[in-house]
């Protein structure tokens, strides 16, 4: 929320006549040892708790849900135009060009009392902004959201704070909008002060905090108001891991008390092991809503499916820059046209084959995946004995050419690479029309998951290329529950009882 806030004789915490919100039409009253709130927006008798910049209405505790979200829609206007002055924001106030953006798209789902929820979603997908439709920072443009039981909502770091005021001040001023009387925020000060475990700072003004100092002073206060539900939107990421692991174990309480809460982060192993169930968000539409690990599992698949585009884009770029090289190298460089006719080489269904580059000289035709007793496969399991092979005809002469396979992860990361120079097999010279079998016997230790083999043939040189073909090969490894990482390096474990 985009309110502007008039703060008037704060000059003592103990005093503080009014605040404005000028947007809300709402005036918070604060006395010594209560906090009323009156809201004038059209609802009657509406109680509302503010955290910092969010209102969330409580509706009372004979709901069998602690959030239900039905059927929500919210749109954002993304203006093209910014008025420099007031006449032409007057002359232009029907006529200011934008354009619409679903943020979130028909999204229903109810929380239980007691209930941990994630929601995971790349970025843009719709997270924040519906933790702030919970929080009642924000209201849909369709669609209802309803609340039961009081809220503390960490969505941004420092809401809440006024940056004049020290941290002692802003605690009974946070502490207070959510709803703890004076009586009580002076029975918990040291508590929230030990935990943000800034006490050699808590009376130095707030603007000089850094984010991590306001994080955990925001979330000190934020949990020791003893809320029913909290929300929590990625300010766990900011702190050392020191106070992460703090915040965590505080996380882990509020669930042993069967508090109600809501987390959106980008880290799947929390979301994993604090989650009763998790929501991936795509679009602004629910993909998916279920138990954590299928909905983790199906959420890292898109994302490896992202970065692998990602990686064929960076690495068309990489190969042009090759081709540059070897130009500039005064290398032999095929024409425009066996360029083409190489890149659009028939290598079977695989779609992962984006570009080859090379001389010419040697062409590779194919490539395989056989088990041990040489039939073709399409994946494997940790342990198997498998080889690769690949063949490839000369269109020239070539003296003592390299051989090799590179093997890289999703993300591009180099697994594994070798060639006959690296195992020092000299293989002689290569004449027009001569064709060769290159085999590599491998024992599978990889964990699991998807791996790219890029075949190559190359000049004695080191340098520079007969053929590449990227990522002709995918290796599809059914996931090793033994242990975690990429390989398993067969570490052998003993335990004495001493």
């Amino acid at each position: 929320m985009s309110a502007k806030r008039n703060i008037n004789n704060i000059n003592n915490i103990n005093n503080i006549n009014n605040i404005n919100i000028d947007d809300k039409n709402i005036i918070y009253n604060y006395n010594k040892d209560s906090l009323k709130v009156n809201e004038n927006n059209g609802e009657s008798n509406a109680n509302t708790l503010v955290n910092g910049n969010t209102l969330v209405k409580d509706v009372g505790k004979t709901n069998n849900y602690a959030v239900e979200v039905n059927n929500v829609t919210k749109r954002y206007r993304i203006h093209f135009e910014k008025n420099p002055s007031l006449k032409e924001t007057i002359i232009h106030l029907r006529r200011t060009n934008y354009m619409e953006f679903l943020a979130l798209d028909d999204v229903s789902f109810n929380v239980n009392h007691g209930e941990t929820i994630g929601i995971i979603g790349p970025n843009g997908s719709g997270k924040s902004t519906l933790l702030k439709l919970i929080s009642r920072i924000l209201m849909p443009t369709k669609g209802e959201v309803k609340v039961n039981g009081s809220v503390s909502a960490l969505l941004e770091l420092g809401a809440g704070f006024h940056p004049d005021l020290t941290g002692r001040e802003n605690i009974f001023i946070n502490a207070a909008i959510l709803g703890m009387k004076r009586r009580h925020i002076e029975k918990k000060f040291n508590e929230i002060v030990e935990f943000s475990e800034l006490e050699k700072f808590i009376d130095m003004p707030v603007k000089n905090y850094s984010s991590g100092m306001y994080m955990r002073l925001g979330f000190s206060v934020a949990i020791n108001v003893n809320p029913d539900i909290l929300l929590v939107d990625e300010v766990l990421a900011v702190g050392d891991q020191a106070f992460q692991a703090k915040c965590y174990k505080a996380i882990y309480d509020f669930i042993k008390q069967g508090k109600t809460i809501i987390i959106v982060s980008h880290d799947l192993g929390t979301i994993q092991d604090l989650c009763n169930r998790v929501i991936f968000l795509k679009n602004g539409k629910i993909e998916q809503m279920g138990g954590p690990v299928a909905v983790v599992s199906s959420y890292r698949s898109y994302i490896e499916n992202i970065e692998i585009e990602r990686a064929h884009e960076q690495q068309k770029e990489e190969r042009k820059k090759i081709f540059q090289t070897i130009i500039e190298n005064n290398q032999k460089v095929i024409s425009g046209e066996d360029i083409d006719r190489l890149a659009l080489t028939n290598l079977g269904s695989n779609s992962n084959v984006i570009n080859r580059f090379g001389s010419g000289d040697a062409e590779i035709l194919s490539i395989k995946l056989l088990d041990n007793q040489g039939n073709q496969i399409d994946y494997c399991k940790y342990g198997d004995d498998v080889t690769i092979e690949f063949d490839a005809v000369f269109k020239a002469e070539v003296d003592n050419p390299i051989f090799g396979i590179r093997i890289i992860d999703f993300k591009g990361n180099v697994v594994y690479g070798t060639n006959n120079r690296l195992n020092n097999i000299s293989v002689g010279v290569f004449k027009p029309g001569d064709k060769v079998k290159i085999a590599f016997k491998q024992k599978i230790i990889l964990m699991g998951g998807s791996y790219y083999v890029s075949p190559a043939v190359g000049y004695k040189d080191f340098r520079t290329y007969c053929d590449w073909v990227n990522n002709m090969l995918t290796i599809n490894v059914i996931k090793h529950e033994k242990a975690e990482g990429i390989a398993d390096l067969n570490s052998q474990m003993i335990i004495e009882r001493l």
